[in-house]
């Protein structure tokens, strides 16, 4: 480069090449996994308390629990590689990283709220998930974890 800062179209496509690489899908392939076991946590949960606190409380519990493990999974293991090691940012990441499940949380109940009457609660669940990855993974990739 020529030590000026990259434009924003460069910036841009730099994030794309990021994104597209091998390491980046393997990143996505860990984030999904990691996904996985949070999306299976928080249906447990909210199956459990759905019926005796209803479907948004339960799902906002729910949601929480997979966040706090999110957190530990993502940060030791999807994006170990991409961040410092050793550098003390523990607060900092915890704060943007529940400032971004924050905005996905609720995101994924008002998804699971308005669908489930209509779709059932699995379906619902899922589609939420569907929509929060994507989004989650982006902000945790170049927000949180960077």
């Amino acid at each position: 480069m020529n030590g000026q800062p990259a434009s924003a179209p460069d910036r841009d496509g730099m994030l794309m090449e990021q994104l597209a690489s091998r390491a980046g899908l393997l990143q996505f392939l860990r984030f999904g996994l990691v996904g996985v076991f949070n999306t299976t946590a928080s249906y447990l949960i909210i199956r459990m308390l759905a019926e005796p606190l209803g479907v948004p409380t339960a799902s906002a519990i729910g949601y929480a629990a997979g966040v706090a493990q999110s957190f530990l999974l993502n940060r030791f293991w999807t994006f170990s590689a991409t961040r410092p090691q050793g550098d003390g940012r523990w607060g900092l990441e915890m704060l943007r990283f529940l400032a971004v499940n924050i905005a996905c949380g609720g995101l994924f109940t008002a998804v699971n709220t308005l669908a489930a009457p209509h779709i059932g609660l699995l379906a619902a669940t899922l589609a939420g998930v569907a929509l929060v990855t994507p989004l989650g993974f982006i902000l945790n990739r170049f927000i949180v974890f960077r």
